[in-house]
């Protein structure tokens, strides 16, 4: 079915309850992509001092054997569902961000480097993307009505992945460099999916079984 105005029927109807939930869900899974990948590569440039290519080489490593957690955790999000996945990686990330960039800076200093260690502790964070980032597409392809999914979708994506997550490095660095303090710089990235995984347990529908063809939307679910 097609819509005339799907603006109208996208964002001043009942639907807008759907796309600030889905907003909440992006904005977390926004901010641990950012915090995982990004600022891996700030942090070992700005925090553990590396040179560049030193730095690169380091998450670039890290990020090319995490890129099949994508595939992994869609997969696994087809059998168990994408709640659960996504809000998993919320709450990991929420807990171990701390530690895992603590032990970063341990194992980075410059003249005595662990090459190995350094790359283990960018894939887990690159994994925790993977956690959120490979359902996110099947739940907002199964959470909006097809007459109006594109539309609906757009709002909460660009929200969540350009502001939520694309504030990541400047809130991070600028935290930082104001306080040198790690744990201040990691404030946003550990509020932010903490916030995201409690709501996301009252607000976030299991999706797994909707229809993409459906025309009525996911409603919130125990």
């Amino acid at each position: 079915q097609m819509t005339k105005n799907p603006w109208k029927e996208a964002f001043l109807s009942p639907n807008i309850k759907f796309v600030l939930i889905a907003s909440i869900i992006v904005i977390g899974e926004g901010v641990v992509w950012y915090s995982g990948q990004f600022w891996a590569l700030y942090y070992l440039q700005q925090v553990s001092k590396l040179d560049p290519i030193t730095a690169a080489t380091i998450v670039g490593v890290g990020l090319v054997l995490a890129t099949p957690t994508l595939i992994l955790f869609g997969w696994l999000s087809d059998i168990i569902g994408r709640k659960p996945v996504i809000l998993g990686g919320f709450l990991l990330a929420a807990l171990t961000y701390y530690p895992l960039y603590t032990w970063l800076g341990t194992v980075t200093k410059p003249g005595a480097i662990n090459y190995p260690v350094a790359i283990f502790i960018v894939f887990i964070l690159v994994s925790y993307v993977g956690m959120v980032y490979g359902p996110i597409g099947a739940f907002l392809a199964e959470y909006f009505p097809g007459r109006i999914r594109y539309t609906s979708v757009s709002v909460p994506y660009h929200i969540g992945n350009g502001w939520g997550g694309g504030l990541v490095p400047f809130i991070t660095s600028a935290a930082f460099q104001a306080t040198g303090s790690v744990g201040n710089a990691l404030i946003y990235p550990i509020a932010v999916p903490a916030v995201c995984f409690i709501l996301g347990l009252f607000l976030m529908p299991e999706t797994r079984k909707m229809s993409i063809w459906t025309e009525q939307p996911a409603t919130v679910r125990p």
